[in-house]
């Protein structure tokens, strides 16, 4: 019976297909009265919601966020550093925050992250996307 549920969910849901599928959002501009600002909000598709929790897998390049060597926290980018959205032309659905099970300690290195994933559309301090409990294996 647990093997029909899990057939059943993929075919519902669909594969995880990376930055693919974590590009299928909406992107709406909101106004915080307590900060005075405005922000970007995701509206995250049905097929990624369905994605919310589960241990999935994408591959990018490491953007170290701390002074050490080795880091637990980064941020993860479908392009490389030149290019990722903080300095290029990509928007926030190309980016993703990373908390590591155990300290890494590469830079600007493509590698692939295996986490949880968690959406994030409720607080502006944080990207759009998480993954927790991440393992990260160096590709190049």
């Amino acid at each position: 019976m647990s093997k029909v549920l899990l057939v059943f969910v993929g075919w519902w849901f669909g594969t995880f297909n990376g930055w693919d599928t974590l590009q299928n959002i909406q992107i709406q501009s909101t106004y915080d009265d307590l900060i005075g600002e405005s922000f970007d909000v995701p509206v995250f598709s049905d097929e990624l919601k369905g994605f919310e929790g589960q241990v999935v897998s994408i591959e990018g390049y490491t953007i170290p966020l701390q002074q050490s060597v080795e880091q637990d926290y980064f941020v993860l980018s479908r392009f490389p550093y030149n290019n990722c959205f903080f300095c290029g032309n990509a928007g926030p659905e190309t980016v993703a925050e990373v908390y590591t099970k155990k300290p890494v300690s590469y830079k600007d290195a493509r590698v692939r992250v295996t986490g949880t994933l968690r959406l994030n559309d409720q607080d502006p301090l944080h990207l759009f996307y998480i993954f927790e409990d991440a393992e990260v294996v160096l590709l190049d």
